[in-house]
């Protein structure tokens, strides 16, 4: 337990600072937003095409990625329930209820608490997530933000162009020449190796400098609605993933690793694009307010989560 303190006190560290940088001004919104470009264009585009290279694409990895599509779907359904019963802000809570920040949060975390080694397991597990959400999730918001309906040659452009999707789509079409990435210029001693790990490296850090930056407003008082909807959509994710990750994954012969990447997936916080897509005054602080407790929350339990795995032997 003490040793997996130690991995992970970079993450908290890095974080801390972010939040410190903003609070003293050294960082700003746009230099923020320069950090998510690099992240969203060049370090994680390279740390996914790593990931996916390494992936074993079979009828298993397809019925796994339906099962969590579907499961996004489902979630983005009781979403819709839970926003009317408990009187949540509308439509908002239920965008939020559906999706799962992988991308931005999930990899680096990943990689700080299971390995380098364990990521191909995490990408198998976010394909079917990502696809909902540059599909479904996508269409909701662009619907919401032009108030009319959504051409889907558009939608399909934006996705093709979309420098994860192609790291992605890259990934997997290379796991099917170079299975295992064996013989490849990206295997573990090939000549890309050392670029594609130090670009992709840039990840995790980057992204805690911005997620320390989010949290530096953050204040407790007056986020009730936003504490409710934390404990709701945690709740149910994690009731969703268990179902994953240990009725389907293990019937479809997955190593066990596979179930807590699954279950890994399911608590992280919701997509980070949302608040470009939600710009009125409420729904930037609801929102704001939402992801700043989700993602603390979401790190503390990805630390428990990693001391029972590593208790169990998974």
């Amino acid at each position: 337990m003490m040793t997996l303190a130690y991995d992970f006190l970079p993450i908290f560290f890095l974080i801390a600072l972010g939040c410190l940088l903003g609070k003293r001004s050294y960082f700003t919104v746009e230099m923020i937003e320069g950090l998510k470009r690099i992240v969203a264009s060049i370090a994680l585009p390279a740390l996914l095409f790593g990931a996916f290279s390494r992936v074993h694409v079979d009828g298993k990895l397809g019925l796994l990625a339906l099962g969590i599509y579907a499961a996004c779907g489902v979630m983005g359904l009781i979403g819709h329930v839970i926003t009317r019963v408990a009187r949540l802000p509308n439509p908002s809570s239920v965008f939020l209820f559906q999706g799962f920040e992988a991308g931005m949060l999930g990899y680096g975390l990943f990689v700080a608490l299971f390995g380098q080694s364990a990521l191909s397991s995490f990408a198998t597990a976010d394909l079917g997530q990502v696809l909902f959400v540059f599909t479904v999730l996508m269409t909701q918001l662009r619907r919401s933000e032009v108030g009319g309906p959504i051409r889907p040659v558009a939608m399909i452009q934006n996705m093709l162009f979309s420098p994860v999707i192609i790291s992605i789509v890259s990934g997997l079409l290379a796991s099917v020449v170079f299975p295992g990435a064996l013989g490849s210029p990206w295997a573990d001693h090939g000549a890309l190796s050392p670029l594609l790990a130090t670009v992709g490296a840039l990840t995790t850090p980057l992204v805690c400098l911005v997620v320390g930056f989010g949290l530096k407003d953050f204040r407790i008082k007056g986020a009730g609605q936003a504490l409710t909807f934390v404990f709701v959509r945690l709740g149910t994710a994690i009731a969703m993933g268990s179902l994953i990750a240990f009725v389907m994954v293990s019937a479809l012969g997955f190593p066990k690793l596979q179930s807590i990447a699954v279950l890994f997936l399911f608590i992280l916080p919701p997509p980070f694009v949302i608040p470009v897509f939600r710009t009125s005054k409420d729904d930037a602080s609801y929102i704001s307010s939402v992801l700043s407790i989700y993602t603390l929350a979401s790190i503390v339990v990805a630390v428990i989560l990693a001391a029972v795995a590593g208790e169990v032997g998974y």
